[in-house]
């Protein structure tokens, strides 16, 4: 009798082999292992499988040149119009939850994907978008409680995206409407921290029963495994909404330009580092505006 994980696994590399997307997908989708819309996904990764299959690359046993090979690959449409900078990113972040799914697995060992340089999204000097740009990103966020938490953790009080993935609900106080982050304890925009209340009742949470304050202290606040996890639920959700796509460092440099309430708010300690900060933020707000 075959065991159903090895059936699983022949399953999934036959079909990365053959190109098959909609075994390959629908499977690992099915499995919870990978995230977001199959057909989205699967209309992501079908450039670069097809290019695979055109030049004879393995994606289970990339040659040297893998690398160099992709980011050809990631320039050009099947139609051989170019890219869009949000397409290409789209299409590596997919790649990269794929080969993560598959290392879960078991089926693959190293991670193909390791030191390989994306086509940048945005150019550190590129204007940051409006404040109605990010309230039509936050409106649109709302269906998704875990993304509409973190977006406002981004662009309310510019958590750092390490700090936001590791964050546990013991760092939240529901009574004090606050949030532990490092050695800060920050206080919460009321916008924020109904939505971490919204999720935190998700989570188990109950204000009427406080020993479940205690049992959701560990449990992680989002389900984010990595910063590429994130960014492609978030570029998700601006392709839905038909928004250019905003990385979550973008939002952490919105919050220095509309959101700098007191150091405590944004996380620092230093009051004198904050002022610097939020003033060299704001000159360059002014530099775009004019």
């Amino acid at each position: 009798m075959v065991h159903p994980a090895d059936d699983l696994a022949r399953s999934l590399t036959n079909a990365l082999h053959t190109g098959d997307l909609d075994t390959l997908v629908t499977t690992l989708h099915a499995h919870g292992r990978l995230q977001g819309r199959p057909a989205q996904l699967i209309s992501n990764l079908r450039p670069i499988t097809t290019a695979a299959q055109r030049d004879y690359v393995s994606l289970l046993r990339p040659p040297a040149d893998f690398h160099a090979w992709l980011s050809e690959v990631l320039l050009i449409n099947a139609d051989g119009t170019p890219a869009k900078p949000n397409t290409r990113t789209s299409r590596v972040l997919t790649l990269r939850a794929l080969y993560r799914a598959l290392r879960q697995l078991g089926i693959i060992t190293g991670d193909p994907l390791l030191d390989f340089h994306a086509p940048p999204a945005e150019r550190r000097s590129d204007p940051l978008p409006t404040r109605e740009t990010l309230e039509t990103l936050m409106r649109a966020a709302r269906t998704d409680p875990a993304l509409h938490a973190a977006l406002l953790l981004l662009w309310q009080h510019a958590v750092p995206i390490a700090t936001l993935l590791r964050l546990t609900w013991d760092a939240f106080n529901p009574h004090a409407r606050t949030l532990l982050r490092n050695d800060v304890v920050s206080p919460l925009t009321p916008e924020t921290a109904t939505a971490l209340e919204r999720l935190h009742h998700r989570a188990g949470y109950d204000p009427l029963f406080e020993d479940t304050l205690d049992a959701v202290a560990s449990k992680r606040m989002f389900p984010y495994d990595s910063q590429d996890a994130l960014r492609l639920r978030i570029l998700h959700v601006t392709r839905d909404a038909e928004l250019p796509f905003i990385p979550p460092g973008t939002l952490r440099r919105a919050a220095l330009r509309d959101h700098a309430r007191s150091a405590t708010h944004l996380g620092y300690l230093n009051a004198t580092h904050y002022d610097r900060v939020v003033q060299f933020a704001q000159s360059i707000a002014q530099q775009e505006g004019s």
